[in-house]
Parts: C-alpha cells; sequence; structure tokens
C-alpha cells in the first residue's frame, strides 16, 4: 500500500546491525559483544601507560595505536604486521606497535569480545555459514574507495544472494572555471559573496562549498557565510541559517556541554577562576534569569577579591560574605551552590567505578540545574547536545567492563576527553548550502559548487603514511596517503566527479600565503579564468530590506552640582578621553577585574602609599631632621609596624586571606619603604611633613570632591612643595598641555596649595627612586625639574594657566561632552577598558597601537 522505507546507513551502523542481528539470534552461541569506541580507547591508553617509553603525550600515542590498527584491519595488512615488523630494529615505531597489537588483541579475547575495526570480517564469516542473512538488495552511495575490508563483505553479501547496486548521480556537462584570489581570506570572501548570489537568485538553489582541510579553515568559512548572508545576525540572534557545516565540533565545546564539565571540576577540585566565573554566570544554572542581574554583580564582586585557582568552599564563603556585606540578593544562588558543597563533601572525595561516578555526576548537576527547573528553555540544537551529554555518560559507565576505579580526578579526566573526541553536529535540516569536506562531497548532486583551498603545495595533498606501519605494505595495499602517486590519483578521480557534480563548478586559489607566492594546483592550472563582476543580488536583499538610520550624540545631560567621587581622576579622564570620564564617573561604567595570585597591581601600589603614610604619621617630629636622628633598627621598626598595619586594613577590606604572602609582601614593602627614605636622606634637607593624605574640599569650576594629597611637605624658606607618589611609571611631560595627562598635582596646587612653590611626583619604585616636577626654584627638588619658564613668564602665571586648564576641563565635564576623542588614539585607548562601550575600533578610530615607555601608572588607582 506504501512505499517501503529505505534504511539509510553509515558502512560502520551497516555492519553493528548484521552483527546485532546475529547476537539476537537464541540459535547462535558464542557471538561476542563488541566493545565501545571509548572502551576500545581505555584499553590502548592502558596498554601505552603500561610501556614506560618516555612519550610526551601517552594519550596521542595510544589515539595513533588505535587509527593503525584500524587502518590495518581495513585494508587487510593486520595479519602480516608481525612478520614485517620482526625485521625492524627493537625500538622502531612497526615493531612497538606489533608488540601493542598483540597486547590488545589479548586482552579484547580475555573480555570475550571483539572490537568495531574486526566487526565486518566477524559478520563476513556469520554470512558465509549461513548463520545470518543478507538484505535482499544493497544499494553502495559514496563508495569510491573501497577498502579490502569493505570488499571482501561486500563480495559475501553478495554470494549470498544480495542484489548490490551503485549510486552514481548524472553527470553534468560543465566547464569549470578557475577563480585567483589574493589570499585565503580573500577566497573565502569571494566564495560568500558567489554563494549569497546563487541564493539571491534562487532561494531554492543546490549550492555546494567543498573545503580540502575544513578542520583548519572552519571558522573562516563560517565567518564569511554569516558576512554575507546574516549581516544582521547581531539583531537578530534568532534567525537561522541558511547553511550547513558537514564537520561537526567536539561536543566538550559545545557550550551547554562545557558548562556541565566546568561544574562538575568546580563540584571536584580547584578551577581557574574565570571557570567558576562562567559556572555562576551561566544561562543553564538553577534560578538564571531571576538572578540574571544579581548574579553579575556578584561575579563582579568576587574578581576584586578572588585568586586565579578557587574551590567551591570559597566560591561559597565569597558570596555569602558578599551577600552579607551588600544588597546583592542570590538566595537561590547561594541554595544550589550550599546544596552542591554538601554533595561534594560527602560524596565527591572517593574512588568510585565509571558507573557510580556517572549516577553521582547525574545527581551533582542536578543539584546545581535544578533537573532544568526554573531554566532557559533550551532550543533544538541545546536539546540534541543534552541527549548526547547523557549518551556520551552511558559510554562513560560502559567503561567499567575495561576500567577499575577511578579517583575523582581520574574521572572529571576521562569524561573530559571523552567529550574532546566526540564530534558533535546537530541535526539542522536541509538548508539550501552545504559547507563540506573532500570525502563528504563525495557522489553528491549540486546546482552550484565552489572548491576552495586548490593552491600547488596543498592539492594533491602530500603523502602522509601512518608512522606505526610497514611503509611498504601500505603502499602495496594502495592505502590513501601511502604515497605521492597514489595521493595524485586519487586527487585527479575527485576532481573529476566534482567537475561533473554541478552545472556550474568554480575552483579556486590564493596566490599569496603572507609573504610568500603560491600557484594554483596543476590539475587546474588550464582551467578558464572566472572573472569577478560586479557584486549580483545578495540573499538577505530580497529577504530582509532595512532601511538604517545614523545619528551622532555626542553631549550628555548637563551635571547637576554635587559632591562626586573621583576627584583628579575625572579631570584625567576628561583630558584623555570626554567619553571615558562620562562612561567612568557618571555611568559607573567599569572593566572587570582579573583574579590573581596574591596582589594585584593597583594593591601593591596602595600598600607603598598606606606604608609611607602611616611611618609619617608615627614620627614625632616628622621632620628631615627627625628622620636623620633616627637609628637603623628604630626606622625598621616603624616600617614593619606601617607594613603590618596596611596590610590589616587592606584584609579588612577585601576579606581576602594572605597566609604566608603577607609575610613577604610585608618584606618587600619594608625594603622598597627603606630605600626611599634613605633617598630622601641623602637627597633632601631642611624640610617638614605638614600634611599627609589629608582630606580636604576641593572645588574646579562645577565639580566639588575631596581631594587626598599624598604628601605636602614646607621648606627651610617657608614655601611647600605637593607630592605624589608613583609606584608605577610617572607622566609629567604634558602638564604644560592643554590636555595633560596626569592633572592631579596641578589641581592640588591650583585647588588646595596655591601658594606652594612646586609639585614633584616621587618615584617609588625597587631599585628606581627619584624625584621629577616643577618648581619655581628648580634648586628646589633634588631630583630633574622640568623647565617652563620658556613658555611662562612666571611661577603665578604657570599656576593662572593651570587653573584656566583645569577649569575648562572641568566645566565641560559638567556641560556633558561625552565625544570619543582619545588624546593620542591607540595610546590612549590601550589600556582603556571601554573599548566595548564607545566602540572606537568599529569607529576606525584607532588603527595602530604605539608603545611608549610613559605606559599607564602600574601602581596605583586614583
Amino acid at each position: 500500500r506504501v512505499w517501503e522505507t529505505p534504511q539509510i546507513l553509515p558502512f560502520a551502523a551497516f555492519v553493528a546491525k548484521l552483527h546485532d542481528s546475529a547476537q539476537h539470534d537464541p540459535e547462535l552461541t558464542g557471538v561476542r559483544v563488541p566493545l565501545t569506541a571509548p572502551q576500545e580507547r581505555a584499553i590502548w591508553e592502558s596498554i601505552v601507560a603500561d610501556n614506560e617509553l618516555g612519550l610526551l603525550s601517552s594519550s596521542a600515542a595510544a589515539q595513533l595505536a588505535a587509527s593503525a590498527w584500524s587502518l590495518a584491519h581495513h585494508w587487510g595488512i593486520a595479519s602480516r604486521l608481525r612478520r614485517y615488523a620482526a625485521t625492524d630494529a627493537p625500538g622502531a615505531d612497526a615493531r612497538i606497535f606489533a608488540e601493542w597489537a598483540g597486547e590488545y588483541g589479548r586482552r579484547v579475547d580475555a573480555l570475550d569480545a571483539t572490537d568495531l575495526a574486526r566487526l565486518p570480517d566477524v559478520v563476513r564469516k556469520y554470512l558465509a555459514s549461513g548463520a545470518i542473512d543478507p538484505p535482499p538488495t544493497i544499494v553502495l552511495a559514496g563508495f569510491n574507495e573501497t577498502s579490502a575490508q569493505q570488499q571482501a563483505l561486500i563480495d559475501a553479501l553478495v554470494a549470498r544472494g544480495a542484489a548490490c547496486e551503485r549510486l552514481e548521480p548524472a553527470p553534468h556537462i560543465a566547464t569549470p572555471l578557475r577563480a585567483a584570489c589574493l589570499d585565503q581570506n580573500d577566497e573565502t570572501a569571494r566564495m560568500a559573496d558567489w554563494v549569497a548570489a546563487r541564493l539571491g537568485a534562487n532561494q531554492h538553489a543546490r549550492i555546494g562549498v567543498v573545503v580540502p582541510n575544513l578542520e583548519v579553515r572552519r571558522g573562516a568559512v563560517t565567518a564569511a557565510l554569516d558576512d554575507a548572508l546574516l549581516p544582521d545576525r547581531l539583531l537578530d540572534s534568532a534567525c537561522g541559517r541558511p547553511y550547513t557545516v558537514s564537520l561537526g565540533g567536539a561536543l566538550g565545546a559545545v557550550p551547554l556541554v562545557a558548562f556541565m564539565l566546568r561544574a562538575i571540576r568546580l563540584l571536584l577540585g580547584e578551577v581557574s577562576f574565570e571557570e567558576a566565573s562562567s559556572v555562576l554566570r551561566a544561562p543553564y544554572l538553577a534560578d538564571a534569569v531571576s538572578e540574571r542581574d544579581a548574579r553579575d554583580m556578584l561575579d563582579a564582586r568576587l574578581r576584586v577579591r578572588a585568586q586565579r585557582r578557587i574551590a567551591l568552599d570559597a566560591v561559597v564563603d565569597a558570596a555569602e560574605r558578599a551577600a552579607l556585606e551588600s544588597s546583592l540578593g542570590t538566595p537561590l544562588l547561594l541554595n544550589h551552590l550550599r546544596s552542591a558543597r554538601r554533595w561534594a563533601q560527602s560524596q565527591g572525595r572517593r574512588s568510585r567505578r565509571p558507573s557510580e561516578w556517572a549516577i553521582a555526576i547525574t545527581h551533582a548537576l542536578n543539584l546545581l540545574t535544578a533537573a532544568g527547573a526554573a531554566g532557559p528553555s533550551l532550543d533544538s540544537s541545546e536539546y540534541q547536545a543534552l541527549r548526547r551529554w547523557h549518551e556520551l555518560l552511558a559510554e562513560f559507565a560502559a567503561l567499567d567492563r575495561v576500567v577499575a576505579r577511578l579517583t575523582p580526578v581520574q574521572a572529571v579526566a576521562k569524561l573530559e576527553h571523552l567529550a574532546r573526541q566526540t564530534t558533535f553536529q546537530p541535526d539542522g535540516g536541509m538548508p539550501p548550502v552545504q559547507v563540506l569536506g573532500m570525502l563528504e562531497a563525495n557522489g553528491l548532486d549540486f546546482d552550484h559548487l565552489w572548491i576552495v583551498g586548490l593552491t600547488a603545495d596543498a592539492w594533491p595533498g602530500p603523502a602522509h603514511p601512518h608512522p606505526l606501519l610497514p611503509v611498504e605494505l601500505q603502499r602495496a595495499v594502495g592505502m590513501p596517503g601511502a604515497s605521492a602517486s597514489i595521493e595524485l590519483a586519487r586527487a585527479r578521480q575527485q576532481l573529476l566527479r566534482f567537475v561533473t557534480a554541478a552545472p556550474e563548478v568554480i575552483v579556486s586559489h590564493a596566490t599569496r600565503d603572507g609573504d610568500r607566492k603560491v600557484g594554483p594546483s596543476a590539475l587546474i592550472a588550464s582551467f578558464p579564468a572566472y572573472e569577478f563582476g560586479s557584486r549580483a543580488a545578495r540573499f538577505t536583499d530580497s529577504v530582509r530590506p532595512i532601511a538604517l538610520q545614523s545619528q551622532r550624540d555626542a553631549t550628555a545631560p548637563v551635571w547637576v552640582p554635587t559632591v562626586i567621587r573621583g576627584g583628579a581622576a575625572i579631570l584625567k579622564d576628561q583630558s584623555a578621553c570626554a567619553f571615558r570620564a562620562f562612561a567612568t564617573h557618571r555611568l559607573d561604567a567599569r572593566g572587570l577585574e582579573l583574579a590573581v595570585d596574591g596582589f594585584s597591581a593597583s594593591e601593591r601600589g596602595q600598600l607603598v602609599h598606606d606604608v609611607l603614610a602611616h611611618f609619617w604619621r608615627e614620627m614625632a617630629p616628622a621632620t628631615h631632621e627627625a628622620l636623620v636622628t633616627l637609628s637603623l633598627q628604630q626606622r625598621h621598626t616603624l616600617l614593619v609596624a606601617a607594613a603590618d598595619a596596611a596590610l590589616s586594613r587592606l584584609r579588612r577590606r577585601s576579606g581576602v586571606r594572605l597566609g604566608a604572602l603577607a609575610q613577604l609582601e610585608s618584606a618587600r614593602l619594608v625594603r622598597v619603604a627603606e630605600q626611599w627614605l634613605q633617598y630622601e636622606l641623602g637627597k633632601r634637607s631642611g624640610f617638614r611633613v605638614v600634611s599627609v593624605e589629608e582630606a580636604r574640599a576641593a572645588q574646579v569650576g562645577p565639580l566639588t570632591f575631596t581631594a587626598r594629597p599624598d604628601r605636602i611637605d614646607e621648606l627651610l624658606d617657608g614655601a611647600r612643595l605637593v607630592i605624589d607618589y608613583k609606584t608605577g611609571v610617572p607622566i609629567p611631560g604634558t602638564w604644560l598641555d592643554e590636555r595633560p595627562d596626569e592633572p592631579q598635582l596641578p589641581l592640588y596646587l591650583v585647588a588646595l596649595e596655591p601658594d606652594a612653590r612646586a609639585i614633584s611626583f616621587a618615584r617609588v619604585r625597587a631599585g628606581d627612586l627619584g624625584m621629577t616636577g616643577l618648581a619655581a626654584d628648580p634648586s628646589t627638588l633634588p631630583g630633574r625639574s622640568m623647565q617652563w619658564s620658556a613658555r611662562f613668564a612666571s611661577w603665578p602665571a604657570l599656576v593662572s594657566h593651570w587653573s584656566a586648564v583645569l577649569e575648562r576641563i572641568a566645566t565641560e565635564f559638567g556641560e556633558g561632552r561625552a565625544a570619543v576623542e582619545p588624546k593620542r588614539g591607540a595610546q590612549t585607548c590601550r589600556y582603556c577598558e571601554l573599548a566595548t562601550l564607545c566602540r572606537v575600533n568599529e569607529r576606525g578610530g584607532v588603527v595602530d597601537v604605539v608603545e611608549v615607555d610613559s605606559a599607564a601608572d602600574a601602581g596605583i588607582a586614583l
């Protein structure tokens, strides 16, 4: 009454189906159960690990051995390996593999099993004996290269009466054209434009793109197709791609599965902070939607106090502390983390069999995902990935057959390895454009076909005989890759099939590879040239027409006068880039912190400031004369106390347990501070410290804020010197500019100490000490005093200039000037954290980055 649905199977699945019929036949006894691919890999890894050969990667060696075993059986040379290997010297690769292969066969036999490489031979014997019946009709599609093992099975099927046909598409009469492109980027871009033009002309056209080294060029090819076919994909992320890629990626790289693996690592041991952060912010974590913003804020807070590696206990403790210290409401997240911690403490520290680990891991993940409750609805590809993840856990559990008990570390490593080795490609239907590798494109039929990458050095590919198999045997049976002549013959056959696979065929190649010229493959050099004309209508032009409007808005609302935090940093940022000041001090935009071990650069700089401030506060009197009379032991004692006080203050502020690092940092602080005090003893005289980080109100234009000068000294003549400590590289050279890079010292002088006669950076760096500044009398400063008299008639004139410059900058900030205008172009933007917000790179404002000696001050955040 209806057509019978054909069973369309890959060769391996077809063989497994025939073997399954024998395995479930009650009249057949002694049928061995085949191993799974993960079980086979586990045996090979065990064999390689047992042979101490000093290998850099036993896992890679095991994978190489498994592929050699499979190829040897596919091409019918397995029985001849030992005889050939016996002639090799001890330690030769082929001889070592022969020994491994013998051990592998013994271990598989001891399990009363067979493996996937030998399964076609087992099925062939059952067919020959009449134990299983063949299907009445078999159609072979894409069998352009038939191995000896495949041919033997096909012959056995025919001998038992199966009708065997070959599916060959009708050849097209086409004149293939050769497209010479500038480089690989130009080649993929032109290919994508061509695809867009053909799809724009006919949305139902069958278009093929063949890429010889697809695993390498996949990212570039998909990016070019996205750009040509989906230019608005960032605005409409739900739009489906009109193309599919035959080569799947690793299952472990799929976002949902990557989250599962990271979560397991966090539950069972230490992970990097970035991994822990991604778990906390993942949309797959239970109740992620309702607490999304709060979790993002919690993550930003944790970054300030986290180390680079972190365990679950530390994550929970930090989250609890952050919840107590602020209004961050993440009660649901804390409940899930606490449940996971209880599981990890009671269940996550003992060895188990793989099947027991599979159950335990599933339970642990359910605690974090609440079995999917309140989580995001999965799309089709995510649902398929989740289903494949459960299948992977089942494969992991099946390792009981070949693996003993595993520790938590071993279990995680084994599961991650399986996820990396498992290829995943979600079923996306049949879109009009197919991106294929060379082998996947065999036997297919298209309306339009483009083959990329056919350069002289890439195609035909070089000979690459398997390193663990005798080369003579590989060449004798015509194994792919065994010799250059075999690869040339294969390339000719493939080209003949491709040029008849569509009415329009384009082959392309790059003409340059970096600085090196490359030419076309000799097999396509005689093809007529393809002329690149004007770009035709794109696929998206007819599907999603959009009228764009643009508006330039570089003015923010006027600042409402009030006390504002930031002080000199506001003027510094406004001088560097108006948008930076607006985003940082009015939008409160900040870059995320990077977790570090120990102390960050800003913390180390602040500690130096705190030590010196504490020292001078404890000095009585705080004068150069008192410093001279202080003994080395007394000075050392004061500095040790100052370092302890600074570290205690940091500990209270951050909540970080410093441990032994505190002792090391204390010793560094004392050493740096002693060097600086020794510098002041030798280079300066007759000063009195009158102010140390004293909070004072400052008014500049419309801005009112609290300023804290690091230090103000009074000299012998009564003049005052304003000092700012720098543990990085100070940048005083632009003090006289209309947009000074470091305006804090001119600000302190104008707003707080207008009668001061000098300002100076104090460079407090181990082995690099000094003072750099400006003074009414150059002899006031012991270090380098910059020249100002050529531009200003007097010191009051210079102070008046600074007053005008700072008021103008402050007024611009108050009036809302927020244009993206970095003072030094790329140099200004290099260390700015707001590039994704202002998008200066997309505007073409930054084209180059210049390294300069006066880079950002690594010492202290103003």
